[in-house]
């Protein structure tokens, strides 16, 4: 078996070789041979072995499943290996799909687990056999077959952890199918059920407990969505503000670096990490930014500062940026490698100038896309965070934040931006009583002080 292996695997680096040759008892039927067939397109073509091209993932694999395997397979045996470009072949095998027709439902149904991974399969007895009601039983082997479809159709992994909790969540709130789309709360249901079947089969608290990290994250999202505006400002306000989204900025990469970089959640944590600090930067309107591309709205200096200006969909008057803060430089150069090594990020960007900045490519994105991207990151639509910015600069200096707010939101009359300059005028004249009210207190107690002197000299006089 072994001298099979380093056969098949000639091609490969010996680091991967070795390892899956050390491993052969679980290897994956058919893993081996497509990543032979892989190292040597490879090879072949003279490729860059830490960043192959997409020409390599369409000679080893002829089918969806088999280039599905070949992922899994580069993910455990060859972390180190970027997989960016591997997110073109994956688009191009969605494409091919056979959209499905509407389907008769059928009185024989399926027997629950049989679409299952086999992995589960084998943990579903301990499930079933668990002293939990009924009801919920059913309702998580629901669960966990809702899951299962997403891991047949290659949208996430099998293995529970946090990888596989980030990839269902992914696939359940942007579902290429928008039909399939479903509301957070109910992902998080969705991804309870099989954390139930893990902890009735003894995985790792450890992997569980970060599966939990998601599902929290879904139920605060579908809290926060319940609430309107001034409510959703209020709790924003208390968790922090502006630091609250900076933390879940920071928690976003962080998430965006344990993924693969075909990985469809990958991108998606990197797109709402972006979007949201190009908004804390200077919040465009959601019209305005799904229209930006690169090279035009949004450019990028040889020195690596990055800067955006355009023409608002609203008013017709143009605004920019400016120089954009370099923390925000950072995570715009980070997105646009998509998991490509740092030394590209010159010659990434020349070749996506003119493309859409949010899609990476030459289709603009529906306009709400923002919203769901803010609402996704931090629980809230992304025109809040421009009401944020607003009160952040009223309660800093309300006497001139009117005019400071105008300019910075981008309002192109006074009336455009009225109720901001009403709340800012009531936020000075409240600073000017409330100063007012100190000098009347302070007035008050000379004249308590005076008076109590002169009673007093009137007293020792008698």
């Amino acid at each position: 078996m072994r001298a099979d292996l380093a056969t098949i695997l000639k091609d490969a680096p010996a680091a991967i070789r070795r390892a899956m040759i050390e491993d052969a008892p679980n290897l994956a039927a058919g893993a081996a041979h497509v990543m032979g067939r892989f190292w040597t397109a490879v090879r072949d073509s003279r490729g860059n072995s830490l960043m192959p091209a997409a020409e390599a993932y369409r000679a080893a694999a002829a089918s969806e499943t088999t280039f599905r395997c070949l992922l899994r397979t580069l993910a455990a045996y060859a972390p180190h290996v970027s997989t960016a470009p591997a997110r073109i072949v994956s688009d191009e095998w969605y494409a091919r799909r056979r959209k499905p027709a509407a389907r008769v439902v059928s009185k024989a149904e399926t027997a629950v687990g049989e679409n299952w991974p086999t992995a589960w399969r084998r943990m579903k007895p301990k499930l079933v056999a668990s002293p939990i009601r009924p009801s919920t039983r059913k309702r998580y082997l629901a669960s966990i077959d809702r899951c299962a479809a997403l891991v047949a159709e290659g949208l996430a992994s099998h293995k529970h952890g946090f990888i596989t909790a980030c990839e269902l969540s992914e696939a359940f709130l942007f579902h290429p199918d928008k039909d399939r789309r479903v509301k957070p709360v109910t992902a998080a249901n969705y991804i309870e059920g099989l954390i139930a079947l893990g902890a009735k089969s003894g995985v790792a608290e450890e992997s569980l407990s970060a599966m939990q990290v998601i599902t929290r994250d879904l139920r605060d999202q579908a809290a926060l969505d319940e609430k309107n505006k001034y409510e959703r400002i209020s709790e924003l306000m208390e968790r922090g503000g502006y630091a609250h989204v900076a933390d879940k900025i920071r928690e976003l990469r962080e998430r965006a670096h344990d993924l693969p970089a075909h990985s469809a959640a990958r991108r998606r944590c990197m797109q709402q990490a972006v979007v949201c600090a190009v908004i804390v930067n200077k919040p465009p309107r959601k019209g305005d930014l799904v229209s930006w591309r690169f090279g035009n709205q949004i450019v990028r200096d040889v020195d690596g500062t990055w800067r955006a200006e355009w023409e608002q969909e609203k008013t017709g008057a143009s605004t920019e940026t400016g120089a954009i803060w370099p923390e925000i430089c950072e995570i715009l150069d980070e997105w646009i490698l998509d998991g490509r090594p740092d030394r590209l990020v010159h010659v990434r960007y020349q070749g996506l100038v003119g493309r859409n900045w949010l899609t990476l490519d030459d289709r603009e994105p529906y306009r709400n896309l923002p919203t769901e991207l803010t609402r996704a990151a931090i629980g809230v639509p992304s025109h809040d965070l421009r009401t944020l910015a607003a009160d952040y600069m009223r309660r800093h200096n309300p006497a001139h934040a009117a005019d400071v707010i105008a300019a910075h939101l981008g309002h192109g009359t006074r009336q455009a931006g009225e109720a901001y300059r009403a709340e800012c005028e009531g936020a000075a004249a409240q600073a000017i009583w409330e100063k007012a009210r100190m000098t009347i207190a302070a007035q008050s107690e000379r004249s308590a002080g005076k008076r109590k002197k002169r009673t007093r000299a009137v007293k020792r006089s008698l």
